[in-house]
């Protein structure tokens, strides 16, 4: 009856979505390998191998995914690994990361009965593995129709799904019985599942497996970046990833401008979260009166040095935090969430962030209390906690291990969500 009434709703509403669709196919980032989104994936027929169908929606999905597929790699040998992801961003770096222990990539189809059909038809997938919070009536439907199990790994429900979800339960309850087992991050999200309408026998508190993908991270020195960017040796350096806003690039740049005029070799490393913006960060920095390099630019082939750097390449960020003394991380200046806090504390970063971390409040509420992570509204507080830790190279030593202890206490749920598909195969 709840599938029948949320068809209908996708049919009445079709002349909102379908426009939207067919423009992303057309024009925007839907074009590549477009007929993937209606269930003709590139998966050839299952050979006798049974299959396992992992789905993650994009970039930080993928990354925490990563170490889980791995687990699963060498705990399943004779399956067939089948990974989704929803956005271009997100399937660039499952091809990148995940090329060695995967089989196939697609892009996941759209949750209309006709594309998900076409889609099991051809993947056949014994179980379908979903990352954090990706559910889908007609999809879990048909799963569970055809006999194949459903897992949800990583399982979250966000602050703001938390307040909105209640006003159709109805809706979250058909779904999560359609559910066999859920890892979740924390027992706060344990509760927000049951309190949906998962069975409290079929959800285990397994941690967050983004605790494990950050120390995959490490493989390059702060010295190897340092040659890298063509940054002067021994200038401290500020890095500041995943900014989302122009907002936020604003109150970044303020904020290094009051630092510079402390400390005047001060380097800035600026990763906005969204490539196609490198542009417009480009001219922000340049009007305030800076002389940017991008990364693809770099090394120079001379002598001279690079003082502000913005990342315009893919998939080097947790990487590059390596050089950095101090780190801010974006998406938490504006209610849009936060960014990953994982990658620079398995460096050992002390990290700055704005208050709006809804969508890593416990990491961020960790960092807090283990004084490693520093929550700050402006650019004058920003500005100040960064001078008194670049002032302090003993604090700084002593967060370094505050950070990576953190990260390492943390760690283990990676393999416990692949023993448990292994359990539910």
């Amino acid at each position: 009856m709840i599938r029948a009434l949320y068809n209908l709703a996708l049919f009445a509403l079709a002349p909102l979505w379908v426009p939207y669709v067919l423009w992303r196919v057309a024009l925007g980032s839907w074009r590549d390998r477009w007929a993937e989104r209606f269930g003709a994936v590139s998966v050839p027929p299952p050979s006798g191998k049974p299959r396992v169908w992992i789905h993650c929606v994009s970039v930080g999905e993928t990354l925490a995914a990563q170490p889980v597929v791995q687990h699963l790699r060498n705990l399943l040998p004779n399956y067939e690994l089948v990974f989704s992801t929803t956005t271009p961003t997100g399937q660039q770096t499952a091809l990148s990361a995940l090329r060695d222990a995967v089989d196939y990539f697609v892009y996941f189809p759209l949750d209309v009965p006709f594309a998900v059909r076409r889609t099991l038809n051809r993947i056949q997938p014994r179980a379908l593995v979903l990352f954090e919070t990706e559910l889908w009536l007609n999809l879990l439907t048909e799963q569970q129709r055809r006999g194949g199990r459903v897992l949800i790994l990583n399982g979250r429900i966000s602050d703001r799904t938390a307040r909105r979800a209640p006003r159709v339960r109805f809706l979250y309850t058909a779904m999560l019985r359609r559910v066999d087992f859920i890892c979740a991050q924390s027992p706060t999200d344990a509760a927000r599942f049951i309190a949906l309408g998962a069975s409290p026998s079929r959800i285990e508190v397994c941690g967050n497996t983004k605790f494990d993908q950050a120390l995959g991270a490490l493989e390059r020195t702060a010295d190897e970046w340092r040659q890298t960017l063509s940054l002067p040796e021994g200038a401290p350096v500020l890095v500041v990833g995943s900014t989302r806003t122009p907002d936020e690039e604003q109150l970044v740049v303020d904020a290094y401008l009051r630092v510079r005029a402390t400390l005047p070799d001060t380097c800035l490393v600026l990763a906005p979260r969204h490539l196609e913006r490198v542009g417009e960060v480009e001219r922000l920095l340049q009007v305030r009166g800076l002389t940017p390099y991008r990364r693809s630019q770099l090394p120079i082939q001379s002598s001279a040095h690079a003082q502000v750097v913005i990342v315009d390449t893919f998939g080097e960020l947790a990487s590059l935090y390596s050089v950095a003394d101090v780190v801010v991380v974006g998406g938490a200046f504006a209610p849009l969430g936060g960014q990953n806090l994982f990658q620079p504390l398995a460096h050992g970063k002390p990290v700055f962030f704005g208050p709006h971390t809804h969508n890593f409040r416990d990491i961020a509420h960790m960092a807090k209390a283990a004084g490693v992570g520093f929550e700050v509204q402006t650019a004058e507080q920003l500005a100040e906690g960064i001078l008194r830790l670049l002032h302090d190279p003993k604090l700084r030593e002593q967060i370094a291990q505050q950070a990576s202890e953190l990260i390492r206490k943390h760690q283990g749920a990676s393999a416990r969500c692949a023993e448990i598909v292994e359990k539910w195969l």
